[in-house]
């Protein structure tokens, strides 16, 4: 890190010891199990922009998608592990550069099946320990829907794929994403997409959901270069994202 990074850190920790530790922002974003390398890429691109716009990022992988392998990091331990008491919450997270953590999570999330509220308890407990995250990226499939449940209303972070077949297959798996928990909306990003062509799809793509479908789209932004997702990253800060609850017991599943 350098000498100004790590004044920023330090002025971030005292920050905290004076007024308490903030609530870390939630970012759900489903992915295809079918389309995750095209997906895991715009991830990546994401977390590492939210990183450099000053926020501490935790990626929280309730996937498959290998997340820290597409960073250059071995995975030794899962969340499960941590709350199995198998290892500590230090030991599984992992160091993805200056203001960027990585927490495998794809053998703890299937398990949280009737135990939700516990999930995000620990998840909240490990964005204000030891990784100290202002925003987390919760990577999640179809079949994890049931933690949206227990995160409090707000929006789902969602990459609209460059194939038009694919299209009608977001939209209904959005749908039936938003069948149950309190979404306030999706919020629709446009990775390789130049601005105009993806304002005037997100308008189409919106119009036949006020037709068909009973969710609301949200414009995130188009990005095709690193300064793209510098400013979507940025732009985060007006998003409705939900906050993690404050942290009062942790139990293990």
């Amino acid at each position: 890190m350098d000498e100004r990074g790590a004044r920023r850190s330090d002025q971030a920790a005292g920050l905290r010891r004076l007024f308490g530790v903030a609530r870390a922002r939630l970012a759900p974003i489903p992915v295809d199990p079918g389309r995750t390398p095209a997906q895991v890429a715009s991830i990546v691109r994401l977390a590492q922009a939210c990183a450099r716009s000053g926020q501490h990022t935790l990626v929280l992988d309730c996937t498959r998608a290998q997340i820290a392998a597409s960073l250059g990091l071995r995975a030794r331990f899962d969340l499960l592990h941590a709350l199995r008491r198998e290892c500590s919450l230090e030991q599984v997270r992992l160091d993805a550069g200056p203001e960027l953590s990585v927490v495998p999570a794809a053998r703890a999330a299937p398990r949280a099946r009737g135990a939700e509220v516990q999930f995000m308890t620990a998840l909240a407990a490990l964005a204000q320990g030891p990784c100290a995250a202002d925003l987390v990226l919760m990577v999640m499939e179809p079949a994890h829907a049931p933690l949206l449940h227990a995160m409090g209303r707000g929006e789902v972070v969602a990459f609209v794929p460059r194939q038009r077949a694919a299209w009608s297959g977001m939209l209904r798996a959005l749908a039936n994403l938003a069948d149950g928990p309190d979404i306030a909306g999706f919020r629709l990003l446009f990775p390789g997409w130049d601005a105009d062509t993806a304002a005037r799809l997100f308008r189409e793509l919106a119009q036949a959901c006020a037709d068909r479908l009973a969710i609301e789209l949200r414009f995130g932004g188009a990005a095709r270069l690193a300064p793209d997702w510098l400013r979507v990253a940025r732009s985060m800060s007006e998003w409705e994202l939900p906050r993690l609850q404050r942290p009062q017991t942790t139990r293990t599943f």
